[in-house]
């Protein structure tokens, strides 16, 4: 069954998961336990939240705070930028 995330996660979730991809020397972490670890330690960490969608199935989302931060530091990268 397939883990429901948002985009914001998902993109996360892949970045973690090509992370767990480099760091592989002959141990192999299954995509699907790094896409099950993933969501719960963002949740864990307050970044993330459980929610149900409306067809009653469970899906994980960004918390505003992460989306908030998120923004600043895309808005932080683009004044850099603009400073070269």
């Amino acid at each position: 069954m397939p883990i429901l995330m948002d985009k914001i996660l998902s993109e996360y979730a892949d970045q973690v998961l090509e992370v767990a991809r480099l760091r592989r020397n002959g141990a192999h972490s299954a995509q699907d336990l790094v896409l099950t670890e993933t969501p719960a330690k963002l949740e864990a960490s307050g970044d993330a939240m459980r929610f149900v969608d409306a067809r009653g199935r469970i899906a994980w989302k960004a918390t505003p705070s992460l989306c908030q931060h998120l923004k600043d530091l895309e808005l932080d990268a683009q004044e850099d930028l603009e400073d070269i």
